[in-house]
């Protein structure tokens, strides 16, 4: 669109869209091509075409695996679905790999189309000088303005055509029934069966990350990019359809293993399993639970369920776990399904361990347990400190806010406050070796904020919530990017969750604050959101990505603090050095203290916190410089006066 007709709209272009509007002989001609836009797709297709062929290489190893005690007709349907689903999810890959190509492809082009506007642009500006010349009269100036025109040649009118996007992929339906003779039987271990189903939800619920991240892209794309055509688009409600089909298949293949578990063992008739591809959830369930919803897709969904609490206390516990960690549903209903899981763990944790999918590697059970045992105490003492908290009775409730698996790792997160409610919402993102088990340290810190934060002022209703939704780096990975680029995701819909799942269009204040590594994964994470939060804090950073641009993080405040005393900030810069730098050294970061002031004291060292008994004083400790300054951000969107 011309700019006078973007500007007669009441519309100002963004700097890179400005930056896409030549004049060539006196008309406005607009390239629509955003480069951030075309970067972002890029990395969704990317991202999703690597993690696509890895999943599909694992599945392989799963279902042989499952079928080593499975046999009959059942057997080999399960093969045969299996055999789809790992060469669907290779073609799907595939298509990503090349939309990827297409979009580089489209890139060079745009730069080559903005290149020829420009020479172009430039030529026709020195012609006309070059006709005023040759209009004055003046001999000397006639005969340059002649030579200058010889040598200065009009530039290549040719406009550069781009190529076609195009991104085609339907899965295929997969048999459910065996359809064998009446007297055929079938009979399977109905525990590998069900270790079979854990583990591929959890590498379905790792793809659905991936596939919110293309819709969002995608969609941006064809809006910021309309200067490429596009023919073919189906990549993206394949991708769905296939989350889809995975969910199906698991919900049979957990019904078929219940059926086996019942019956004690032992072979049973095909007919009674083909019954079972008949016995789903209802379609409004089915829809809330497939792979890959959007937070704001998901609200729609849990709209169209019931939605009290008895309902979510009679579901099967391994439907309780997918609405646990389901962004975009209200907090109090998932925090009576993740404490079910929770408890379930706590009680039977070999069956949870299984649930998750980790029957075939990663976390151990020993781990597992006392994971699972620290991150109960912990919700059992942020319930006792919510009985305490400022403001009305109403707020004072702790809720568990997701309880599940990310890149193998167990993952939660712990709200002080109702997160369904308040009008002033913070998210703490931890950092290195974070895991559920340290919890409670970080409700307490959570709880220190929540108090500051009220005493600045008392007019709001607060939620705090301690996130441990990634999996962390150990000190050999926090040189690298991969959690962070993985965590973002999760950070990402969790944010966006919050927003989409209340009524209210979400809370006033919206502030994510991160430490450490968690503050790489936090501002990878904000780049992705669909909601702009007001504040995004950054303490103790070990760096962002190299590239950066503030004006993408949607957070209309950026702040960072680093203290003079905390060696391992700095030293997480420099592990990352190829790929990240020190926040401060960004535009539109905005630098507080963390050093000793008035009243306060400063931070000693890299931790988050430490008791108040301590000599030691950790970013987020009772009457850290860093706290009060983080809190009257928390409580007035924005730091100073």
């Amino acid at each position: 669109m011309p700019v006078d007709r973007l500007v007669a709209q009441g519309h100002r272009p963004s700097s890179r869209v400005e930056g896409q509007i030549a004049i060539h002989t006196g008309v406005c001609v607009t390239i629509v091509f955003d480069d951030g836009a075309a970067d972002a797709l890029i990395a969704a297709a990317e991202g999703a075409s690597g993690d696509l062929r890895s999943q599909a290489m694992a599945d392989r190893m799963r279902v042989e695996s499952a079928v080593r005690e499975f046999r009959g007709s059942y057997a080999t349907l399960f093969t045969t679905d299996s055999t789809i689903r790992s060469e669907d999810t290779q073609r799907l890959a595939g298509v990503f790999a090349d939309l990827k190509t297409s979009i580089d492809r489209a890139k060079r082009e745009a730069e080559s189309e903005r290149r020829r506007l420009r020479e172009s642009r430039e030529w026709s500006a020195r012609e006309e000088e070059r006709e005023q010349r040759r209009a004055s009269g003046d001999p000397l100036a006639v005969a340059s303005a002649y030579i200058d025109g010889v040598i200065d040649r009009r530039p290549d009118d040719t406009a550069v055509h781009p190529t076609p996007v195009t991104a085609t992929f339907l899965p295929r339906a997969r048999p459910r029934t065996a359809g064998g003779s009446s007297g055929s039987t079938s009979s399977a271990d109905p525990d590998a069966l069900l270790t079979f189903v854990g583990a591929s939800r959890a590498a379905d619920g790792s793809a659905g990350q991936h596939l919110i991240r293309v819709k969002n892209a995608w969609t941006r794309f064809c809006s910021a990019c309309s200067w490429v055509p596009v023919q073919g688009s189906t990549v993206v409600a394949g991708f769905d359809r296939l989350m889809a089909e995975n969910a199906l298949e698991a919900s049979w293949i957990e019904g078929i293993a219940n059926a086996f578990d019942r019956a004690g063992g032992g072979a049973l008739p095909d007919l009674m399993l083909d019954a079972v591809a008949t016995v789903t959830a209802s379609p409004a369930l089915s829809e809330l639970l497939r792979p890959g919803l959007t937070p704001a897709e998901v609200a729609a969904a849990w709209a169209k369920v019931p939605q009290t609490d008895e309902y979510i206390e009679s579901l099967p516990l391994a439907t309780q776990y997918l609405l646990a960690n389901l962004d975009g549903i209200p907090a109090a209903q998932r925090d009576i399904a993740s404490r079910a899981v929770l408890a379930a763990a706590v009680r039977d944790p070999e069956r949870v361990y299984t649930l998750m999918g980790f029957g075939e590697q990663r976390i151990g059970r020993s781990d597992f347990e006392e994971q699972v045992n620290a991150l109960q105490k912990a919700v059992d003492a942020a319930d006792l400190s919510a009985e305490t908290l400022p403001g009305p009775a109403a707020s004072k409730t702790a809720q568990l806010v997701g309880f599940g698996v990310h890149d193998g790792a167990l993952v939660a997160a712990v709200s002080l406050g109702d997160l369904d409610t308040a009008k002033n919402v913070t998210v703490n993102v931890p950092g290195m070796n974070s895991d559920v088990a340290g919890m409670g340290e970080r409700v307490v810190a959570a709880e220190g904020l929540l108090r500051q934060a009220h005493s600045d002022d008392r007019s709001q209703t607060y939620a705090v919530v301690s996130w441990v939704g990634y999996h962390a780096p150990n000190p050999a990975e926090v040189g690298w990017p991969d959690r962070s680029e993985s965590g973002a995701g999760q950070l990402a819909s969790f944010v966006d969750g919050v927003f989409d799942s209340r009524s209210d269009g979400g809370p006033d204040t919206f502030t994510v604050a991160a430490h450490s590594y968690g503050s790489t994964t936090a501002v990878q994470g904000l780049q992705l959101t669909e909601h702009q939060v007001e504040s995004f804090v950054s303490y103790g950073s070990v760096g962002f990505p190299r590239g950066t641009e503030i004006d993408d993080v949607h957070a209309a405040n950026v702040y960072a603090t680093a203290a003079k005393d905390d060696p391992l900030g700095p030293g997480g810069q420099w592990l990352g050095v190829a790929t990240r730098a020190d926040p401060l050294g960004f535009d539109g970061v905005q630098e507080f203290s963390s050093e000793a002031a008035e009243g306060t004291r400063g931070v000693t060292g890299h931790d988050m916190w430490h008791d108040s008994d301590s000599d030691d004083v950790g970013y987020l400790s009772n009457d850290s410089t860093t706290l009060r300054t983080l809190a009257q951000i928390v409580a007035d969107g924005k730091m100073g006066p």
